[in-house]
């Protein structure tokens, strides 16, 4: 199993995709993957961004389907619709919810495929995509210390998204995708975000290199156990990273 970080430091190209699997409360796991390229931060924006064309890139997409696009509004537009409590412990889980409303991004219905001890399963979500241009408003990641310690007793918590995979010291871009709140898939909370960010030290003289990253929380309803399907969502996110190097290796 990969450790609970990568750094920067390191550079994984070539290389395979890596991914940790932990334990949380109430039948979830918190799962992370990261891959390194030889492709520019906007390059892996701008496809993971074409929302309709998503299918053409994961491989265990089965249904993808643009149901409505958010455009990005003014904060201050949001701020007289959603009053924060700063005294509150879930001010931070407020804040990152009204911020993200004014994010542009898209509602898509997504059904991925795969088979789970040989059986054909398909898991269905309604997930909120938005975009963060200038990186999620949590703190930045830039040396182990700054890693939260074990959140295996912490319990998944809506707007408040999984800690990066990554060290990264240089700005990152970042989408969120959540499942909605009325959502009938397979999963009871479905939150995760894919992260990009540059690594100078890793590219051959004028070329780029980049990591990206998903973490992610997956809880499905209760008759699914989530240690029956654990090691084939982490399966399918590596699946998922080497081929999206791969499409932009051959574009």
């Amino acid at each position: 199993m990969a450790p609970p970080y990568l750094d920067e430091d390191q550079c994984l190209v070539p290389g395979e995709a890596m991914v940790r699997i932990e334990k949380a409360p109430e039948n979830t796991r918190r799962i992370f993957a990261g891959i390194d390229m030889s492709a520019s931060v906007d390059e892996v924006w701008n496809l993971l961004t074409d929302y309709d064309n998503l299918q053409k890139v994961v491989p265990n997409l089965v249904v993808n389907e643009v149901l409505e696009r958010y455009e990005e509004r003014s904060i201050e537009e949001q701020a007289n619709k959603t009053l924060i409590d700063s005294s509150d412990a879930c001010a931070y889980t407020q804040e990152c919810e009204r911020q993200s409303k004014s994010m542009k991004g898209a509602l898509l219905k997504q059904v991925g495929g795969t088979r789970v001890v040989g059986i054909k399963f398909s898991a269905r979500t309604t997930l909120e995509v938005r975009e963060w241009p200038r990186g999620l408003p949590q703190p930045q990641v830039k040396s182990p210390d700054d890693l939260p310690s074990s959140s295996e007793k912490e319990p998944c918590q809506r707007y408040k998204f999984p800690r990066p995979f990554a060290i990264s010291r240089l700005p990152t871009k970042d989408i969120t995708m959540q499942s909605t709140s009325d959502d009938k898939g397979e999963f009871r909370l479905y939150q995760g975000v894919w992260r990009m960010q540059p690594l100078p030290g890793c590219a051959p003289a004028g070329q780029h290199a980049m990591r990206l990253t998903y973490a992610v929380e997956v809880s499905p309803r209760p008759y699914l156990p989530v240690r029956l399907i654990e090691g084939k969502i982490a399966k399918d996110l590596q699946n998922n990273l080497q081929a999206i190097r791969k499409y932009l290796a051959n574009e």
